[in-house]
């Protein structure tokens, strides 16, 4: 390509307006736009600083930040002498009234392009979504045929409809780019796929133990930042004028394979994984969200769920866990999108893969406080800040060995575990375990921290559960129980059985121990307090 194809933005008629500038994607086009020299007016409705976004624009001071409502005076105002303009404000729910859709995403969307034209604007970029395509295509390239199944989408292409109308009815109508992005997601993102985020976090307080996930209906997303260099793209190349672009990474995955990436960006471990059928996951759900009742139960709890979370780790997040019964089209088919057309102009993705998009936005939102941490230090710090109270504890040391891949290992387990209070029956109780484990030719000395569960019925049992790292850094996970049998009830509750796994879930051997003195310690620990 010459460089006659691009339009320079560093002219003196480079100055750009983005609308929903403080948003979780106007917020990056913000950025990139600014860092490629474009003169960049940011227009929100908010203070940046009321949607704790504004580490996102740091270092940015020729941005001018504009607050007003989107219309009249405002608005012209901020487009005077304006080349371009950018439009990113949208309401992305599937909840929304129709009404409320219809007012921002479709009628704000024609008052804006008016404006422009009426202003002199030279090219009008708007971001429309690619959920718009009909699911049975497969494969959905710009020209595939579009179908709505619910108002967003409608909202959508109503929109886009209206800004073709336009177009050829407005003699000093601006140049028009439709961009239609995959499944947001990215720092900042509140909205949207962003509601699968606490759903981990959620599933780890309640179950200490997660499976990996496969199968279901493959899609591919697209990450923020990408979409914000694909907006400088087609701002400054003149054949990403009056076309229709898709943005998209490229790996298509499957919505259990987008699960299991959120698992693994927070660091918890997987166990072996299950396959999720879309068929029966949509007989399944189906009936269950059709029903209002239902529907705002399921919603209420998960909301419950995620505040004692965020509770526990100190959180004050504006994450929100989502249920939607309009979100199963989003996992009953295949939804590929094909961003070719937009490659064929220079642009190419950052994140062309969600499993490493979604790890590095995981590790945004923990630093930032709006998702909870898992690691052992993380772990140490609660438990630190945790106030001390009369406890239990003991040690103890496990011998075994670890039998798998045709060959048998010797086991080590020094173990300190406390109980909050004596494990009084039939009350189930959980307490914390600390030490070190030892398997030879695997790992040496490993630092653990897990917990122990003492549950009473149907029979007294004992579950042991922890991570720990291999010698070669990789996350493993032990799983054991001591269980009571009434016929051998002394030597049995010496006895511990577990299981091994791998980062994949896959089990690395069957672990057999034996502890001198089973659970005689916890019948004659001492209990220390504070106030003792």
């Amino acid at each position: 390509m010459t460089e006659s194809q691009y339009f320079a933005p560093t002219d003196a008629s480079s100055a750009v307006l983005v609308t929903g500038a403080a948003g979780g994607l106007g917020i990056h086009v913000v950025r990139v736009l600014s860092e490629a020299g474009w003169k960049v007016r940011a227009f929100d409705r908010r203070e940046l600083s009321q949607t704790r976004r504004g580490c996102l624009a740091e270092d940015l001071d020729d941005v001018e930040w504009i607050v007003g409502r989107g219309a009249g005076d405002e608005l012209c105002s901020a487009l005077a002498g304006c080349r371009a303009l950018v439009h990113t404000a949208s309401i992305c729910s599937l909840s929304a009234p129709e009404s409320e859709l219809t007012k921002i995403n479709h009628d704000l969307t024609e008052i804006l392009f008016r404006r422009s034209a009426e202003l002199g604007v030279d090219h009008f970029v708007h971001i429309s979504c690619a959920s718009v395509y009909q699911t049975e295509t497969g494969v959905q390239i710009e020209e595939s045929p579009t179908e709505a199944y619910n108002a967003y989408e409608q909202s959508k292409l109503d929109a886009e409809d209206t800004l073709r109308k336009l177009k050829t009815q407005l003699a000093d109508a601006p140049e028009l780019t439709v961009l239609r992005p995959g499944l947001l997601y990215g720092p900042g993102c509140t909205s949207m796929g962003s509601g699968l985020i606490p759903l981990p976090a959620i599933l780890r307080g309640v179950s200490r133990y997660l499976p990996g996930l496969t199968g279901g209906p493959r899609t591919n997303w697209c990450h923020v930042s990408d979409v914000a260099s694909a907006v400088e793209v087609v701002l400054r190349h003149k054949d990403g004028r009056g076309r229709i672009f898709n943005v998209a990474d490229e790996t298509a995955l499957s919505f259990g394979e987008v699960l299991t990436s959120i698992i693994e960006g927070y660091g918890i471990d997987l166990g072996p994984s299950v396959r999720m059928p879309r068929i029966a996951m949509w007989t399944l759900l189906g009936p269950l969200l059709d029903t209002s009742w239902s529907l705002v139960r399921m919603r209420s709890l998960l909301q419950f769920l995620w505040r004692r979370i965020q509770a526990g780790h100190g959180l004050d997040s504006p994450l929100r866990p989502r249920l939607n019964r309009d979100a199963l089209f989003y996992i009953r088919d295949d939804a590929i999108v094909v961003a070719d057309a937009l490659r064929a102009l220079g642009w190419s993705p950052e994140w062309p893969d969600y499993r490493q998009g979604i790890a590095a936005t995981i590790r945004w939102y923990q630093e930032q406080g709006w998702a909870p941490r898992f690691d052992l230090d993380a772990l140490a710090e609660r438990r630190d800040a945790a106030p001390s109270s009369s406890h239990f504890s003991y040690r103890e040391r496990v011998d075994g060995t670890l039998v798998g891949d045709d060959r048998t290992r010797p086991a080590q387990l020094e173990l300190t575990l406390s109980w909050p209070g004596l494990p009084i029956p039939p009350t189930r109780r959980e307490g914390r375990l600390e030490g070190t484990l030892s398997i030879s030719d695997l790992v040496e000395e490993a630092e653990i921290k897990g917990t122990i569960y003492l549950r009473w019925l149907p029979v007294m049992e004992f579950v042991y559960e922890f991570g720990f790292r291999d010698a070669e850094g990789r996350a493993c996970r032990f799983r054991g129980t001591r269980r009571l049998q009434p016929t051998t009830p002394v030597d049995s509750l010496l006895g511990l059985q577990g299981t091994v796994f791998n980062e994949r879930g896959e089990c690395l051997g069957k672990f057999d121990g034996r502890s001198a003195d089973g659970v005689l310690p916890l019948l004659t620990a001492t209990s220390s307090s504070d106030s003792s």
